[in-house]
């Protein structure tokens, strides 16, 4: 039953080292990364629930939440379309 429910498995940092575009690779410095890609912030648009209590995960104030469960979800999740971007042209 998992195999069908959940076919693929990626890992962000394999998928990371292989495409060859970064150099440090914690999920920090990734997210950094990819967080100053003009080429890929221009594709892709992400928006916050400001309203009810995200505010702490964007702008400025996000940097503070690394190793928070959530923010970490959110990270490796903006990792991974970022990679795939790449890949995908």
């Amino acid at each position: 039953m998992w195999g069908k429910n959940f076919p693929f498995t990626f890992d962000n940092k394999r998928l990371c080292i292989k495409s060859g575009e970064f150099q440090k690779k914690s999920l920090g410095d990734l997210f950094t990364r990819c967080s100053n890609d003009p080429y890929f912030l221009k594709n892709l648009k992400i928006e916050y629930d400001l309203e009810n209590g995200f505010k702490n995960y964007h702008g400025e104030e996000a940097l503070s939440h690394y190793h928070e469960a959530a923010y970490d979800a959110h990270m490796t999740a903006f990792v991974f379309a970022h990679v795939v971007k790449l890949k995908m042209g």
